[in-house]
């Protein structure tokens, strides 16, 4: 298994690699899309996947309580209880994908739901997604499934907020490190006034300098001060995998990010904490696996008038 800089674990893996152990991993497909995508994750799965791999949904898997924000963390019993629906104990070794067409768009925010949660096993990324995979032309599970089967986690979440039973119970062991947690009032202090932390944001650069209207109505136009822009598909290369960490830590340098720095820690944001995570995880390639993730970004941001917002004009 390859190094990052710092002499970690990388958190990819190839499709060939994939496919000499895929019968002592779980896989996992963590498909999700935008809205205003015309595409079903759960219909896709259904038609065909990789083999003895389950359907994770991250947009289900949630805070149901939080009604203003799409997909927030779950509380820990609701994202052990997921994790229990879909066979998968804390010390696991796991590879998440999905079926972008760039390679990867959301199993990178799995990725770091399990690093936030406390995942005791390795957790990786299939570089290049389903699309690779596809492209190696490794087997593809075409049979019959059933609809329970991509239901599993959104109901096992949903069980979690809605019994009252304390014999309610999951196996898996879920304990949030609110290290690689960012919030409102954090990202507020320590990037905007204090500037003590760097922030890099992953949202198209129309959007992050306020020049092209956000895709959900009602939020403010621009991005959180002191930030930099890195938009994600910067980081995956014509293939859709991730670039060499030599060209990633270039493409950091040169949107003003410091990752050498390491007294100086990061924040990444995007519109709804899922293609932040596509950064969070560029950066532990490069040697910073002390990411935060503002859960929040731009969604909760531009939402609310007492904070500030910075513009092309501004």
């Amino acid at each position: 298994m390859s190094r990052t800089q710092s002499g970690s674990q990388s958190a990819l893996i190839s499709a060939k690699e994939l496919n000499e152990i895929k019968g002592t991993v779980k896989i996992i497909d963590a498909s999700w899309y935008m809205p205003f995508v015309n595409r079903e994750p759960k219909d896709e799965f259904l038609r065909a996947r990789i083999p003895n791999s389950s359907f994770f949904d991250i947009d289900a898997v949630c805070d149901v309580e939080e009604k203003a924000l799409p997909h927030m963390l779950p509380k820990e019993k609701a994202f052990a209880l997921a994790c229990d629906s879909v066979n998968v104990s804390a010390r696991d070794d796991v590879v998440v994908y999905d079926r972008a067409e760039n390679g990867v768009f959301s199993c990178c925010r799995l990725w770091w739901m399990f690093k936030a949660f406390g995942h005791r096993g390795t957790v990786r990324v299939l570089d290049g997604g389903f699309e690779a995979w596809k492209r190696e032309g490794f087997d593809v599970d075409m049979n019959v499934c059933g609809e329970e089967e991509v239901l599993k986690s959104e109901s096992a979440c949903a069980r979690a907020y809605e019994s009252t039973d304390d014999r309610l119970v999951a196996k898996y062991e879920a304990k949030l490190n609110l290290n690689r947690l960012a919030t409102i009032e954090s990202v507020r202090r320590d990037v905007c006034e204090e500037n003590k932390k760097q922030c890099v944001d992953a949202r198209p650069a129309g959007r992050f300098l306020g020049t092209t209207a956000e895709p959900r109505p009602g939020l403010a136009c621009g991005s959180i001060p002191n930030s930099k822009n890195v938009p994600f598909p910067e980081v995956l290369d014509a293939a859709g995998k991730f670039k060499t960490k030599e060209a990633l830590l270039e493409i950091f340098q040169q949107a003003g990010m410091e990752l050498n720095d390491k007294e100086k820690k990061i924040v990444a944001t995007c519109g709804t904490g899922v293609t932040a995570c596509i950064l969070t995880l560029a950066m532990h390639e490069c040697g910073r696996d002390d990411v935060e993730v503002y859960d929040g970004s731009w969604c909760e941001w531009g939402s609310r008038s007492d904070v500030p917002v910075k513009t092309s004009s501004s």
